[in-house]
């Protein structure tokens, strides 16, 4: 019986071992939200309460931090040209991190979202005003979707016609 006993413990702990190199492979490649680190891991075939149990060690450790991944994702965003809109929508809806959390970011990085929705612009459209509404219609559609707002990309392109 107690052979029984200590072979068990020795499963579990393996299997504990097993979940933890699997959340550090995903760790070391880049930084995770507590929602994306249990959807994969979930994913994997581990069991939710122990996925629960060792992501709460990691945060308490500091391998993980959802404040630390929306500094990471906020600052890659801005570096891609989006706005606002979108990297608020991308980090709340695909990776689970509060909304809160979010706009701390972004207020904590300041970007001037006029001169970077200028710049999306002027990388895709160049300096030139639109010449008919069908080409001003197709650069509101565009800037829209890389998430900036009506009131940034009229200003925009409102500089352009004058």
């Amino acid at each position: 019986m107690d052979e029984s006993s200590s072979a068990s413990d020795k499963t579990v702990s393996d299997d504990t071992q097993a979940l933890k190199d699997s959340a550090f492979r995903l760790l070391t490649r880049r930084e995770h939200s507590r929602f994306e680190l249990r959807q994969k891991l979930v994913k994997k075939g581990w069991s939710s309460a122990a996925v629960a149990e060792l992501l709460d060690w990691l945060q308490a450790e500091g391998w993980q931090s959802d404040e630390r991944f929306a500094e990471s994702f906020v600052r890659d965003k801005l570096m891609q040209g989006q706005g606002r809109l979108k990297i608020v929508a991308q980090a709340t809806q695909q990776r689970g991190i509060a909304r809160e959390l979010v706009e701390a970011v972004l207020e904590q990085q300041q970007p001037d979202w006029r001169s970077r929705c200028r710049a999306a612009h002027q990388k895709k459209f160049g300096d030139s005003a639109p010449e008919d509404r069908k080409q001003w219609a197709k650069r509101v559609r565009y800037l829209q979707q890389k998430g900036f707002n009506g009131d940034e990309i009229f200003a925009v392109l409102g500089e352009l016609e004058r």
